[in-house]
């Protein structure tokens, strides 16, 4: 028992100083080939904690093998752009200004659901909140959203505070009240296609029926096959992104 208590430390502190040597990265910023020497390491690590009979050494030589791997795969990927690509990947553009990446998304074996979870847990319920966002080489999404959806920083302040007074200084100028600022819907918008698929239970919640959805799609002459996302507020706007076409957003009164 004892045996088995000191060879556990042993390990435990060589994986320590490894995984410090390796880096400061949390679980979810790993590339994917640091997510896979993870995994081995943990893998390594539990065979010679474990089985006395085993030398221990047999157990630290492939954990250190494992570790100059990483060190050789990292130095390499620093050098050469196209081998960091190759390991890496790259990062892909899955919402242009309001607009869904069909292609970029199917590459990355997404679903549009995956999308939309992705864009609310970064505080935007409507693609067309966005203006860019991008899948990371390491799994994260970057979002920078439309100005109508983002706080207002000191730029916008000082902006407006300029405009204010260049108004006091030249009354012929536009009074800067009468600029009218768009603001995000106040209620969040609710899928009622995704993929060419109706969502039946959406559909029933937002309180129409699945004819007058056909209807809308057929005013637009757009096949419900077609159709990558429909959705729609209770301020009755939609937002229709078919597959290989751009966006549009409406308001539907009839929906």
């Amino acid at each position: 028992m004892l045996v088995v208590f000191f060879r556990s430390v042993i390990i435990y502190i060589c994986l320590f100083i490894l995984m410090r040597l390796m880096g400061k990265r949390q679980l979810s910023e790993l590339q994917p080939f640091e997510f896979v020497i993870t995994l081995i390491l943990a893998d390594l690590a539990c065979v010679p904690m474990a089985e006395i009979p085993i030398p221990i050494i047999y157990g630290l030589i492939p954990i250190f093998s494992i570790f100059m791997l990483h060190i050789l795969i990292t130095v390499i990927s620093v050098k050469s752009i196209k081998l960091r690509r190759i390991i890496n990947g790259t990062p892909q553009i899955i919402v242009d200004k309001g607009s869904l990446c069909f292609d970029n998304i199917k590459k990355l074996g997404m679903h549009v659901s995956d999308i939309l979870e992705g864009l609310r847990n970064k505080g935007f319920f409507s693609p067309l909140e966005v203006e860019f966002a991008i899948v990371e080489t390491n799994g994260m999404m970057s979002v920078l959203p439309k100005s109508f959806s983002r706080p207002a920083t000191p730029a916008d302040l000082n902006s407006s505070l300029f405009e204010l007074a260049n108004h006091i200084s030249n009354p012929a100028q536009k009074n800067p009240a009468d600029v009218t600022i768009p603001l995000a819907a106040p209620s969040p918008p609710i899928a009622l296609v995704m993929e060419g698929r109706l969502l039946r239970g959406n559909i029933a919640n937002f309180g129409t029926d699945e004819k007058k959805v056909a209807a809308l799609l057929k005013a637009r002459r757009v096949n419900r096959r077609d159709v990558m996302l429909l959705t729609a507020d209770k301020e009755k706007t939609v937002y229709l992104q078919p597959y290989r076409e751009n966006f549009q957003t409406f308001t539907a009164d009839g929906l």
